[in-house]
């Protein structure tokens, strides 16, 4: 086959082209300039995010004879025998074909034989957490002391599953997701070079499905540059992408705002009968709730989503029908949801009954849920306005305020009331005092008294007095009285002194009366 896929044509050979990993280039680039080479490195991440890549260029870069700016040159003695397959001084070996310890004791044997071209003979192994306990083990002494020509650069997915004795002897490089950017620009870059003419939406929409891999967006871009000879649009992306339409999505949202159980029902029959797998709905319905999220909380949100105008307004004013924590909680509902479809055998009634229970927020008592009701109806209560239900209409009428009786609530309540009204106005040395202070109730008398002279005296300032009277406000009229208890301040000093007494002669000897 002469076509080579993407992701391969577009492999790159020198650290300049490894784009996203600017930390790692960095160290590796200084390691390979100051002459301070590892013996062992250990390169992790979520796959395609480029790490054989980078051991295959630091394995040519540190053999090379005139690096460049710490890359490979390309064109050194050296390099071309390396680029050649037959070679034996850059050595790769998939752990998960060969993971037993037969394959690691070859190793060990031949990693004593001096490398035939270069300085170095570097041995990569690929998905190394696949080797077996024994392998590790037979692996571990090779790592700890090695010849002086060999490098090891072990590559993985899941660091978790390798030996702490083995991450223990290796330099560890965390390769990160690449950003929808740096992903956007190097399709863009390629198409260009193919000569492929594309929507900046489409080749963002392919970057975003690369979930932060190169490889798999390459392999995205790859399948979009045959899917048409004209111009790529957004729409086929989507289409390319097996994402479900963006009008039955709205119609889907918009009546589960209405509470439309019917409606929802009828749309999921429309998403069956396009075929969509009920697991790859779930996940263009939580990306749309998540867009749907960043508009209502972001101002530049166009700039974040990068999506055709015309999708963005339509966002937009679904958006704007919806609480930020009524959509949160549908989003934290379809994600549940994701979860249990790995567990059921019947994964469209698990959606049913997701899509239902998002619908109908008066049958959810979770706290996200609750607080989008209370919000609703403080709405209601404010403006005076008129509810509408799939059933009936409810007008809300405003009510004057029925003032409490004193003694229908006990002292704990009122100083409760107190207190919350404090911590509202942010005055908290008052609400210090008030806590330490004793309340008595009568049919309309208010009786605060204070711990001590000093706080009588802040508690009868005019704005403290008028602050307590404020969050009383409440309850029928009342006369506040701020007292202080000279018997209680009296009381303290005796038991003190009593305690002083017991501990000079001892609790067996000191009699109170």
């Amino acid at each position: 086959m002469s076509y080579l896929a993407l992701y391969r044509r577009y492999r790159p050979n020198t650290f300049e082209n490894l784009i996203g990993q600017d930390h790692i280039v960095k160290t590796l680039v200084n390691q390979i300039k100051n002459n301070r080479l590892g013996h062992a490195y250990l390169f992790t991440g979520t796959r395609g995010t480029g790490k054989t890549s980078a051991a295959k260029i630091f394995a040519k870069a540190i053999n090379c004879e005139s690096n460049v700016n710490g890359s490979p040159c390309g064109k050194c003695a050296t390099c071309i025998a390396l680029n050649d397959s037959s070679n034996l001084d850059i050595v790769e070996i998939d752990a998960a074909s060969n993971n037993g310890v037969n394959e690691i004791r070859d190793l060990r044997e031949k990693v004593q034989f001096p490398p035939v071209s270069g300085k170095y003979k570097v041995y990569i192994i690929d998905e190394v957490h696949m080797l077996t306990g024994a392998a590790f083990n037979a692996l571990l002494k090779t790592l700890e002391e090695p010849p002086v020509h060999a490098v090891f650069i072990l590559a993985t997915t899941e660091v978790h599953k390798i030996p702490a004795t083995i991450l223990s002897r290796c330099m560890r490089f965390d390769f990160r997701l690449v950003s929808v950017e740096l992903i956007a620009e190097l399709i863009m870059k390629i198409y260009d070079e193919q000569g492929k003419k594309y929507e900046t939406e489409a080749v963002y929409q392919i970057a975003k499905a690369g979930e932060g891999s190169i490889r798999d967006a390459l392999s995205i871009a790859d399948t979009a540059l045959s899917y048409s000879n004209g111009k790529l649009t957004y729409d086929e992306v989507t289409e390319i992408l097996g994402s479900s339409n963006l009008e039955v999505l709205t119609q889907f949202l918009s009546s589960i705002l209405r509470g439309d159980t019917g409606a929802v029902l009828d749309c999921i029959e429309e998403f069956s009968s396009f075929g969509k797998s009920i697991g790859v709905l779930i996940k263009d319905i939580t990306k749309i709730i998540r867009d749907l999220i960043v508009i209502k909380s972001c101002k530049n949100a166009i700039d974040i989503l990068k999506l055709p105008k015309n999708r963005f307004e339509e966002l937009s004013n679904l958006a704007n029908s919806f609480e930020k924590e009524r959509l949160i909680r549908i989003l934290e509902i379809f994600a549940e949801t994701e979860t249990s479809l790995r567990y059921s055998v019947q994964p469209r009634i698990v959606f049913e009954t997701a899509s239902i229970k998002a619908s109908r927020p008066d049958c959810d008592y979770d706290y996200d849920a609750l607080l989008a009701r209370v919000k609703s109806l403080e709405s209601v209560i404010s403006n005076g306005v008129v509810v509408k239900n799939t059933t009936q209409q409810v007008k809300v009428e405003e009510k004057p305020l029925e003032k409490k009786d004193l003694l229908s609530v006990s002292v704990e309540e009122v100083m409760g009331i107190i207190l919350k009204e404090l911590r509202k106005n942010n005055r908290e040395m008052l609400r210090t005092i008030i806590s330490s202070a004793k309340i008595k109730l009568s049919t309309n008398e208010i009786v605060i008294i204070a711990k001590d002279e000093g706080d009588l005296e802040l508690l009868s300032k005019e704005d403290n007095r008028k602050c307590i009277e404020n969050a009383l406000a409440s309850f029928m009229p009342f006369t506040l009285k701020i007292i202080f208890n000279n018997m209680a301040k009296s009381e303290d000093a005796f038991y003190e002194e009593t305690e002083n007494i017991k501990k000079i002669f001892g609790d067996d000897i000191v009699i109170i009366k």
